[in-house]
């Protein structure tokens, strides 16, 4: 069984001994993986005798994805979730058609206080940052929304196979973001039913293979959607010891590939 995984190459700088931890898992379990940036595909495409039977797509491009997909390649995760999880405007029409809140994007934000600004493409809490700190350069390529101020935290659900496997509660120690690796602080997120319920009604319509889905959570509990992060990392469930997604994700992978052969 034969797989690639993509990168643009900047992300693969700081993601490389996640690569080899995963191809080091899927050659235990006789799943041989190998790397391709996606600036490389998009220059050359694949060689003529390149055969795989699925890709791994952690590049952030959906059209790589439609690619294999239109090839009849099987793609972790899907277009649809690519693009859900790297346009924050996609993601938003999505949760409003599905009837739940999430913090108001504005037209118009003259007037109004708290305006928390954000790129539309953006991912790991880069470039997010209050109305007034943003250049006029910048707006066009930007949202700008509603900044909810009563929460205890921003949870995020590890969803693998349209299942929660585990759920992480981010803080922002005093600052903007809550990413961990952007200074937050981290705990194992113990949520309710009724949070539980919530999100597999988020995820119900859609199919995620492994994607990170995050919650505002409220003072009273409420889940507040806040994005999807399709290219999800694991280093929160490492630090927290309870890091077993590599072995979890290419088990999945293996088993849904062996339905096809």
């Amino acid at each position: 069984m034969k797989g690639l995984i993509i990168y643009q190459k900047r992300d693969y700088e700081r993601n490389c001994d996640y690569v080899k931890w995963m191809c080091e898992v899927g050659r235990k379990k006789g799943c041989l993986l190998n790397l391709m940036f996606l600036e490389d595909f998009f220059a050359n495409g694949l060689k003529p005798d390149c055969d795989v039977d699925f890709v791994i797509n952690r590049s952030r491009s959906y059209e790589a994805s439609l690619i294999f997909e239109l090839n009849n390649v099987r793609v972790f995760n899907s277009s649809c979730i690519t693009l859900l999880g790297n346009n924050k405007l996609a993601a938003y029409k999505y949760a409003k058609d599905k009837g739940f809140r999430f913090p108001e994007v504005y037209m118009s934000w003259k007037g109004k206080n708290n305006v928390l600004s954000k790129p539309v493409s953006g991912h790991g809490g880069i470039g997010i940052s209050m109305l007034e700190d943003v250049s006029s350069d910048d707006r066009d390529k930007r949202l700008n929304q509603e900044y909810i101020k009563n929460t205890v935290g921003d949870a995020r659900f590890y969803i693998i196979n349209n299942k929660i496997v585990h759920a992480v509660l981010r803080r922002a120690n005093g600052r903007l973001v809550s990413n961990f690796s952007r200074g937050g602080v981290c705990e194992i997120f113990k949520y309710s039913n009724s949070q539980e319920e919530t999100v597999k009604r988020f995820i119900e319509d859609i199919s995620i293979d492994y994607a990170g889905v995050d919650f505002l959570v409220t003072c009273d509990g409420e889940l507040i959607f806040n994005e999807i992060e399709d290219v999800v990392g694991s280093r929160m469930l490492s630090f927290l010891g309870i890091n077993n997604t590599t072995d979890l994700y290419i088990d999945y992978i293996v088993n849904e590939i062996g339905k096809c052969k």
